[in-house]
């Protein structure tokens, strides 16, 4: 009797010992996803049926309330894919391909120096906490040493898509250069790059009056977030207060409430962004010095192998965040020499399929093999038009 109850209390230290380490050192996790049970099982219903890309195309096929595609071949424009490709599609982090082409504009008129040592402690100044942090967190592992060239960072941005430091190069760049090559690319009004910082505090209930906000205003919602980051990297009591909120309660939304709060974010057509890749290839974006700068930093996906596998040059810029997938890309197909650019957005996604769809990265593995895959390419033309 006596070694069965030491065997049960050893038993029972155990278990509370697994429990505290397992589920009180993660409470947190759990807690949001217990909260956000509904949202997970969103969209279930589609996952069994799109493991394969053949599947995909199928699903995109049948909700084009979900997806916008413009995908062409250069060399005859006026053939490709276009589905829903006049619909206005939250950009998110590709909009960050704005911020590049004023960088680099900016760069070649002397305004900004590119070798310039930035302390990585002052781009910290627009993290907030539990948003994209496994993003930024590649960004300062790769600098070590907490600095870095200003040119790496906006390389290290495009390719960790890393909202922290778009938000610094945000500033440096300025608000009315940027408004300014809004004009001049002829960017919707909905088009002009925000401050993401700026955005999220917008969005966030504990620190905003969201209950006025708007997606069909978004001059005010522009202004709102341009000023939120602003406070956040000039008033450091302000600064610590939206921290502290988001350490605590995150942006107090639920998952589908954030999917939701991207009607607010800038957006674009992708039959407006796949002309400007088109623009961005044949040189004719400011200079052709200034176009091939921008291009050879697009051009970090040929870093892999299996992308130099599959094409003779692409370049692409990506997000992904909740209810969101797209990307903006050019590529040279390595099995027929084509050339084709495309803007493909999955926007507003059931939260529970949006989760399968980024755990498997079906988006860039979709839009990558619409260039070099014919197959793939004819499936989901044929799924397109079957849905019209």
């Amino acid at each position: 009797m006596k070694r069965a109850l030491k065997f049960l209390l050893v038993f029972l230290a155990a278990a509370a010992f697994v429990f505290a380490m397992v589920i009180g050192l993660n409470y947190s996790g759990f807690e949001t996803l217990f909260e956000n049970e509904a949202g997970m099982a969103e969209g279930s219903e589609y996952i069994e049926n799109t493991y394969s890309l053949k599947g995909l195309a199928e699903f995109v096929g049948e909700h084009p309330e979900w997806v916008s595609i413009t995908s062409y071949n250069v060399s005859n424009p006026d053939s490709g894919i276009f589905y829903r490709e006049n619909i206005p599609r939250a950009l998110g982090a590709t909009a960050n391909l704005f911020l590049l082409i004023e960088y680099e504009r900016q760069v070649a008129n002397g305004k900004l120096n590119p070798d310039e040592t930035i302390e990585i402690a002052e781009i910290q100044k627009f993290a907030l906490p539990e948003i994209s942090e496994n993003n930024h967190q590649k960004l300062i592992d790769t600098f070590e040493d907490g600095t870095a060239p200003l040119d790496e960072v906006v390389k290290a941005m495009l390719q960790n898509s890393d909202l922290v430091s778009a938000d610094y190069l945000w500033f440096r760049l300025g608000e009315q250069n940027l408004r300014a090559l809004a004009d001049s690319l002829n960017l919707p009004e909905t088009a002009l790059p925000l401050p993401f910082s700026g955005m999220y505090t917008t969005i966030n209930p504990s620190l905003s009056d969201t209950a006025s906000l708007s997606a069909d205003n978004f001059p005010d919602f522009a202004q709102r977030s341009i000023q939120a980051a602003r406070r956040l990297n000039e008033n450091p009591a302000y600064n610590q207060r939206v921290k502290n909120q988001f350490e605590d309660g995150r942006l107090s939304l639920t998952f589908m409430q954030e999917r939701d709060a991207l009607a607010y974010f800038p957006r674009a057509n992708t039959r407006f962004l796949a002309g400007l890749m088109q623009e961005l290839l044949e040189d004719n974006i400011f200079t052709p010095k200034i176009s091939n700068q921008i291009k050879t930093k697009l051009r970090w996906p040929m870093g892999s192998e299996p992308i130099s596998r599959s094409f003779d040059d692409y370049a692409a810029i990506y997000d992904n965040r909740m209810g969101l997938l797209g990307g903006i890309d050019f590529g040279t197909s390595i099995y027929d020499g084509h050339t084709s650019v495309q803007a493909v957005f999955f926007d507003q996604l059931p939260v529970g399929f949006w989760v399968h769809m980024s755990a498997n990265h079906m988006q860039e593995d979709f839009q990558q093999r619409l260039i070099w895959d014919p197959a793939l390419y004819e499936t989901t033309l044929n799924q397109i038009q079957q849905s019209k």
